[in-house]
């Protein structure tokens, strides 16, 4: 998720070519600022401010973890596994991440298959709210596994109000809808300062349209803004309607499903149902008035720190950039070349430059463990990589993985598989479902606990999982076929095929 800075905080969705590769930045190698990661107890923190700027950091993120915890299930559940987050002590450093220009933060899956917020801090602070929105989004996927885009955005703008900043704030212009006099900290549902701009000047997306949006194509950011406005209505005014459909969210029910059983008088089926919504939410905009809430946490903000690797801090960049197209070739190989001169050992390094030069990486895997034998990167690599020809080896490289990073769901899930498809899928069990707590929001996480559930005789729960799975999953994830497949499998083996599901809302789709 994107989060710009284009007056207001308006969302985009966007695929971006970098720029000439580190145009401003240089490794430690070379001279340029240290890296340290600092792990609390929720976060891993990757970044080159200096230590008092750090700490600050690491205060505010822990205590607004604890803040939105508290506003969405109100108690202080534990989240498994944490939160990556780079943070650029150079706001043009940052930018280099993009090409388009006022983009505040945003939230994607690294190629480690870890959940990664990458952002800037000016001064002592990052912007609050924008960090509040991202981690929102990040949280309530542990909660609504499957979310339709409207709801995603609109829950985050929703809850990004408890890290708002204190500040005295009237209603826009042609609006009666109120922020309030004052915003209190730690107030949840109050609206984003980004919204009064909105609110006097900016088209309101039909709710047809919304439902059916897939998070692209919102350069003014309308949809995110109408994504807002149908939440926060829902939630002043179909409270129980809207408690029902998370809950069927919670679930893993399908969002269209959901959406008809929870608000029936809302159904897009029924003759001017979501007309008659559309002009709710118009008359709402104009004259609201409105509830919201305070809540009150602390977070723990201890943390263990220690120098990051001029090679790894290249690859952090790497992934931290929202995509490389084949356009962008060459200078992913020169940020690659460079990792390989500092380290020749880094396993991630010797992976993607192996890829792209479609050759073969077990060699140099092989020496990165020997080289690292802590680092689970280079086990998970050596394991994902090697054959059935290899297998005992292979299964040793995926549990030495595991067992050196817990928090990973995709070397959990790299060896659940391993196992369930070797018939040990009693075993695969615990392992499978640890990867799936790790990463909810992940198809491919519930497509392997699927078929450890098929081979230990579970047909109902299989089926259940499976489906869910081949609805999650993009159209063009190269495993999508397979996982259909299985789908085609599981109904001929356990019942008649579910009818298809109306493509009425549309979820978010994975970013992997």
């Amino acid at each position: 998720m994107l989060l710009s800075r284009l007056g207001a905080a308006f969302g985009i969705i966007l695929l971006c070519a970098p720029q000439s590769a580190r145009a401003g930045f240089r490794c430690s190698a070379k001279g340029g600022p240290e890296w340290r990661e600092y792990r609390t107890k929720h976060f891993l923190v990757d970044t080159d401010l200096r230590r008092p700027t750090a700490e600050v950091l690491i205060r505010s993120l822990e205590k607004m973890h604890a803040l939105e915890l508290q506003a969405l299930v109100g108690e202080q559940v534990e989240i498994p596994g944490r939160l990556r987050l780079i943070a650029f002590s150079s706001p043009s450093q940052f930018e280099e991440m993009l090409v388009i220009r006022n983009v505040a933060g945003y939230f994607k899956v690294s190629s480690l298959a870890e959940p990664l917020i990458v952002l800037p801090v000016v001064g002592f602070e990052a912007d609050p709210e924008t960090v509040a929105h991202e981690l929102a989004h990040y949280i309530s996927r542990y909660f609504f596994p499957r979310q339709p885009t409207w709801f995603a955005e609109g829950l985050a703008q929703f809850v990004e109000t408890v890290a708002s900043l204190p500040q005295d704030n009237g209603p826009a212009t042609g609006s009666h809808m109120v922020r309030g006099a004052h915003t209190w900290p730690g107030s949840v549902g109050i609206m984003p300062r980004s919204r009064s701009f909105w609110l006097g000047n900016t088209d309101q997306i039909a709710v047809e349209k919304l439902l059916a949006w897939n998070g692209r194509h919102d350069s003014s950011g309308s949809h995110h803004s109408s994504s807002w406005l149908l939440y926060h209505w829902l939630w002043n005014n179909r409270s129980k309607g809207l408690t029902d459909f998370q809950q069927r969210l919670s679930n893993g029910d399908d969002p269209v499903g959901a959406w008809r059983a929870a608000f029936s008088e809302f159904d897009p089926a029924k003759p001017d149902a979501l007309a008659k919504l559309d002009q709710h939410l118009a008359d709402y905009r104009k004259a609201a008035r409105y509830a919201f809430y305070q809540v009150k946490a602390e977070g723990d903000a201890t943390f263990t720190d220690a120098p990051i690797p001029s090679a790894d801090v290249h690859l952090l960049l790497i992934d931290a950039r929202l995509s490389w197209p084949k356009a962008a070739t060459p200078q992913l190989r020169a940020e690659l070349d460079e990792a390989l001169q500092e380290d020749p050992a880094q396993p991630s390094a010797i992976a993607m430059r192996s890829q792209l030069d479609a050759s073969s990486s077990l060699p140099g895997l092989r020496k990165a463990v020997a080289a690292h034998p802590a680092d689970w990167r280079g086990w998970w690599l050596l394991g994902a990589t090697l054959t059935e020809a290899a297998k005992d080896e292979k299964e040793a490289a995926l549990r030495k993985a595991v067992q050196l990073n817990a928090d990973s769901a995709i070397a959990h899930n790299d060896l659940a598989w391993y196992l369930a498809t070797h018939g040990r899928a009693k075993e695969a069990l615990p392992i499978a479902n640890r990867a799936l707590d790790l990463a909810p929001w992940d198809p491919h996480m519930t497509d392997t606990l699927a078929t450890v559930a098929a081979e230990l005789g579970k047909c109902s729960e299989a089926l259940i999982l499976q489906r869910r799975a081949v609805a999650m999953v993009p159209p063009d994830d190269p495993k999508e076929q397979g996982s259909r497949d299985r789908l085609a499998t599981l109904e001929r083996r356990c019942s008649a095929p579910a009818p298809p599901a109306a493509a009425t809302i549309a979820p978010v789709p994975p970013q992997r």
